[in-house]
């Protein structure tokens, strides 16, 4: 299953993964690739991804069986809507609302206030206005599907048109030269992805599931053996340390209408807070047994004791989600995983995954290391102790099969 999976020539851009920037996603034909050959071989008709992010596993599952039952969860609230604008497509009116926006931003009826904590920090004072005036005209569209699309190309569009910086996922701001300096695309580049990448959005499952939420507050709740496969990129640390997913999408998710979003309430009271609220990111007492903590030992004799707790956290959350994944899935789980650097020193997830998973009832039956041809953070990324750091350059498949 797991031969020839570099993908080298595989360019987002060709796909629907390609309409809208979301980090550190997972690789598409790798993806299909893997599940196409799963449900060829068994009788697969539910799928399980408990941290879906942007869809990637969830609608390649949907590609290669419109009646597979889709199950996906995520704690970000952009990543759900990216999603489920994945999954239910837009309607056949999609192009009738896009000259309805268009209408409107010519002659607008009403321009809705636009703010948020910090804006002018983020938005030159001409883009808040163009945000404004399109956010507006987006309100005014009727059909959810394609309002909830529209939202979907505005996210990718506010990513470009801000004041952060594109070299890192991070909010980070440019020189303010560069900030002068730049063009305000804001309309252009939204009318002109939202009429390219329409017909793209024109297949529509309906049979999917999705969860806004922490996915302890969601797997518990699930019976054993609800779904035949599994299939994930859990994070592989605490996401503030290694991918901040929430950063990444909180101006986007500042911009979009709460109606719009699936939200609990929390998740707009600063921009560190998903980030800070996903796995192993929250102080919670830490209760790892005696094989876990047997797992984990070596690494923390290696490491210094002030980054002991963050280790602790981490891995109280995701033994805590293996295992729960492993009595929720009933034939396969595959994980595609990444072995972070603390202190100079590689925790090798990929091993410690293994042994977990055999504990669990779980046979590792393939896998395989890819190199991560493209990434938006560069190879070495800071320094400890005045040397240089390198950052997650491969990532690893890892196919499991129950086997009692």
């Amino acid at each position: 299953m797991l031969d020839n999976i570099e993908f080298k020539d595989y360019k987002k851009k060709d796909d629907i993964h390609g309409t809208v920037l979301y980090p550190a996603v997972m690789v598409a034909p790798v993806q299909k690739k893997i599940l196409g050959d799963i449900i060829l071989k068994d009788n697969i008709v539910s799928i399980f991804d408990p941290f879906h992010g942007s869809g990637t596993a969830l609608y390649e599952a949907f590609e290669l069986s419109s009646d597979m039952h889709l199950v996906g969860c995520d704690i970000n609230p952009l990543a759900n809507l990216i999603t489920r604008v994945k999954l239910q497509g837009v309607s056949k009116f999609i192009y009738s609302d896009i000259n309805k926006i268009e209408e409107y931003i010519n002659e607008p009826d009403y321009v809705y206030e636009y703010s948020f904590p910090n804006i002018e920090k983020w938005f030159r004072s001409d883009v808040i206005d163009s945000l404004a005036l399109l956010r507006s005209a987006i309100m005014n569209i009727n059909s959810d599907r394609n309002r909830l699309y529209f939202w979907y190309i505005l996210s990718d569009v506010i990513r470009f048109n801000s004041n952060t910086r594109s070299s890192t996922y991070k909010l980070h701001i440019k020189e303010k030269n560069v900030i002068e300096n730049m063009e305000n695309n804001v309309i252009n580049s939204f009318l002109s992805k939202a009429k390219k990448y329409a017909d793209k959005f024109k297949h529509k499952s309906e049979n999917f599931i999705l969860y806004k939420n922490d996915i302890f507050n969601v797997i518990k709740k699930i019976r054993k053996n609800a779904f035949d496969i599994s299939i994930t990129s859990p994070p592989y640390g605490d996401n503030a340390t290694t991918v901040p997913y929430g950063q990444f999408s909180m101006l986007s998710l500042y911009t979009i209408p709460e109606y719009d979003l699936e939200l609990e309430g929390w998740e707009l009271n600063n921009y560190s807070i998903i980030d800070n609220r996903s796995m192993g990111g929250s102080e919670k007492s830490v209760m790892l047994d005696k094989f876990e903590l047997s797992l984990i030992k070596n690494y923390l004799s290696l490491i210094s004791t002030s980054k002991h707790q963050k280790i602790l956290r981490y891995f109280n959350d995701y033994f805590s989600f293996l295992k729960e994944l492993c009595r929720v899935t009933k034939k396969y789980i595959v994980l595609t995983l990444g072995n972070r650097t603390v202190d100079r020193i590689e925790i090798n997830l990929v091993s410690l995954t293994k042994k977990f998973m055999e504990k669990n009832n779980y046979k590792n039956i393939d896998s395989a290391m890819r190199i991560i041809p493209r990434k938006r953070t560069p190879k070495v990324t800071s320094n400890v102790r005045q040397k240089p750091v390198s950052s997650m350059n491969y990532e690893y498949i890892l196919i499991y099969k129950k086997y009692v």
